[in-house]
């Protein structure tokens, strides 16, 4: 983590917005992403954990934060800079959220391009002060291991730390987190986005091999306007690249002394030498079309690797965010294309990697992410505690999760419960 990084926190009731913001924003060097949330209430809380330097808001039509919550944010962080980017402003919203203190409002329709040069204004301040409720470095890193699952001896011997050390620092981490047991504190942690999507796992690829901050990207299409247009949006973004003709080739040599491996290559409606230069490169690709594809070049753009897609028109606002995700990892396509894909290749259902689970499993899920013991979970259900533990184990063995708190975080990545539904009483669990 760079220390000169401007730290962003990020709120959004849209949870694809919130990833795709924090993945773009994690992917530039000038910027850390702490944590991210989808209610201003969570905000509040994980400002005083992790001391953000900026906290982005979007400001979607449906979802706009009041005054009040605004002002309260402001208020009681005074140091914090609030940006709140927005689709639509009416003239008593635009007064009150200057007269609440807020820093900048940024029109969506200026792209991306816009709200990093308003973010590149606020420098990144001194790191938090360790005063017994932001968390520490060594805190976030045992919240981790508590979402992966890790009992305290795997713990203390990953940390090489002994377990009583381990022991305490999950006391504190409770007390901070307003908890009282591990399960509350993986839900908690999960809103915030400290465990998953959220921060430190959108910066690292899941190849295992390191990926640069700001991706380097070989650009790879014919002469001419789709190819300019393409090469704008990668400058308006400020993301480093080089053009490779499709008619000649390619070798990692041609980047130039001192440049970086590829960490992600865009073809503009390739032919079959982009296809070959695509071969050479060997990174992760997003094909941008200017015409709308048929099914057949969809299905054999995925055979050849191709793991993401920007349609012509959505270039300047959408190919830098779908660039970073690729290079980190991620999948990305239109929804109507996926959903054609989908029917037409006869898979079982919209999300076949997320497993089918039983009203009764669903139920056990939920009551895992409400905190509570197998008892609890028994009393609650009206069913015996045997049963409980029976299906718990079908459970685990479904998501490939060895306890509860593993079982939680596993959920929260397949979208069978939302984070930012997890801290009510009852918490959204989606049946498959």
């Amino acid at each position: 983590m760079a220390g000169n990084a401007t730290r962003i926190a990020v709120q959004s009731r849209r949870r694809l917005v919130r990833d795709a913001l924090c993945a773009y924003l994690a992917s530039r060097p000038e910027f850390t992403v702490v944590g991210q949330t989808a209610s201003m209430d969570t905000m509040l809380a994980l400002c005083a954990l992790r001391r953000p330097d900026v906290v982005l808001i979007d400001a979607e039509p449906t979802g706009t934060p009041t005054i009040a919550e605004l002002r309260q944010l402001c208020s009681t962080f005074p140091a914090v800079q609030v940006v709140v980017a927005y689709a639509e402003l009416h003239p008593q919203m635009l007064a009150g959220a200057i007269q609440a203190g807020v820093s900048a409002l940024v029109p969506c329709a200026h792209g991306l391009a816009s709200l990093v040069r308003t973010l590149r204004q606020y420098p990144a301040g001194s790191p938090p002060a360790h005063d017994g409720f932001a968390l520490t470095e060594r805190e976030l890193e045992v919240v981790s291991l508590l979402g992966a699952g890790h009992s305290v001896p795997q713990m203390a011997q990953l940390m090489r730390i002994s377990p009583r050390t381990v022991e305490n620092h999950k006391r504190r981490i409770y007390v901070k987190l307003g908890v009282g047991n591990q399960i509350r504190a993986v839900s908690q942690a999960t809103s915030m986005g400290l465990i998953g999507s959220g921060t430190g796992d959108i910066a690292r690829p899941r190849t295992g091999t390191d990926v640069p901050r700001t991706p380097f990207v070989v650009l790879c299409g014919h002469a001419g306007e789709h190819l300019d247009r393409v090469a704008e949006a990668l400058v308006a973004a400020g993301m480093p690249f080089m053009h490779a003709d499709p008619a000649g080739e390619w070798s990692a040599a041609d980047a130039g002394p001192g440049s970086p491996q590829p960490s992600a290559m865009v073809l503009v409606e390739p032919d079959p030498g982009g296809w070959r230069i695509a071969d050479a490169v060997r990174a992760p690709s997003v094909m941008v079309m200017f015409r709308q594809p048929d099914l057949s070049e969809l299905a054999d753009t995925l055979l050849r690797g191709v793991r993401s897609l920007v349609r012509g028109e959505d270039v300047g606002s959408d190919l830098a965010p779908v660039v970073a995700l690729a290079a980190h990892g991620y999948f990305a396509m239109p929804t109507e294309h996926l959903d054609e894909l989908v029917r037409r290749l006869g898979l079982p259902g919209e999300r076949p990697v997320v497993p089918e689970l039983t009203t009764r499993e669903n139920d056990i899920l939920g009551s895992i992410a409400r905190g509570h013991t197998v008892r609890q979970t028994a009393r609650t259900l009206g069913i015996a505690v045997k049963t409980v533990e029976n299906t718990q184990a079908r459970l685990f063995r479904k998501l490939g999760a060895h306890n509860r708190s593993g079982a939680l975080t596993i959920a929260y990545r397949m979208g069978l419960v939302d984070p930012a539904e997890g801290q009510g009483d009852d918490p959204v669990v989606t049946s498959s």
